[in-house]
């Protein structure tokens, strides 16, 4: 599935939107013949454009469920050796991949002034494709084998702020908040909904996770994560590029639909 580089018309746009991250991943079966030996391998197929490489705790394997019984959507099935998460980063930090024994993720993140810009999702899907059958192709290498997928996952997280010196206001950004009186100390607000595939049988959730935060500079501001996270309809990676761009869609629209219209023109809506 290559993206033709094309935004749809149909999505709403901003000329200054308040994105700060943006994350495309999957999770897949532990493939056959890979040990945590073999990581700088891996490392090696991206090593040219992200030089640089950190070690984190891995991300315990998380699978959007129904009708059982789940703390979060998230079960823990983990067995054998335990892994590491790896990042592979570019020099400048904006962009990383994130590998770890059933998992690869890209980030894109504002970094230093916050200026560098958004390369847009129909760049990013494209690169995550080709990292992605670069992984699978390796993996390949080391026992007959395709990427397993069984989980999907895409987040917006935005950063919004008020103009300096002004006070954070929920309601001038938030369309579903609204405080009688004086604006609270801090609050956390977050909502799931079911995503249907097009037999209307669940495929899984959208997630929206706001709550107030603190800058660098000590200023306030509110941040909302809007994640898209389940199973595609095959475990290829065909399937899992469908799923990301459905759940891109998603995003963007409740996005639009959960801040207000002054915000909007604050960003530029342009559709």
């Amino acid at each position: 599935m290559k993206n033709d580089g094309t935004r749809p018309n149909y999505l709403p746009d901003f000329r200054n939107p308040p994105l700060n991250e943006v994350v495309l991943g999957v999770q897949f079966s532990s493939p056959k013949g890979y040990q945590q030996v073999y990581a700088g391998e891996v490392w090696n197929l991206f090593r040219s454009e992200f030089p640089r490489a950190e070690e984190h705790p891995a991300i315990a394997p998380a699978f959007e469920t129904f009708g059982l019984p789940s703390k979060g959507g998230q079960l823990d099935f983990a067995t054998g050796a335990s892994h590491d998460r790896f990042w592979f980063l570019r020099q400048s930090g904006d962009e990383l991949i994130q590998f770890q024994q059933d998992r690869l993720l890209h980030n894109w993140r504002k970094v230093g002034d916050q200026t560098n810009p958004y390369p847009r999702f129909e760049s990013m899907i494209n690169r995550f494709h080709a990292e992605l059958e670069q992984l699978q192709d390796y993996l390949n290498s080391l026992s007959p084998q395709k990427l397993s997928i069984n989980q999907c996952e895409i987040s917006y997280i935005n950063h919004i702020a008020p103009e300096m010196g002004q006070i954070v206001k929920a309601s001038d950004w938030l369309s579903f908040v609204r405080f009688s009186n004086s604006e609270p100390e801090d609050f956390s607000i977050s909502f799931r909904e079911r995503i249907r595939d097009d037999d209307g049988k669940p495929q899984g959730r959208l997630t929206c996770e706001t709550t107030t935060g603190i800058k660098p500079d000590s200023s306030r501001i509110i941040v909302m994560k809007l994640t898209v996270r389940g199973a595609p309809k095959g475990t290829d990676i065909e399937s899992a590029l469908q799923f990301l761009t459905k759940g891109r869609e998603l995003i963007v629209f409740r996005f639009a639909e959960v801040t207000t219209d002054t915000a909007h023109k604050k960003w530029g809506r342009v559709k």
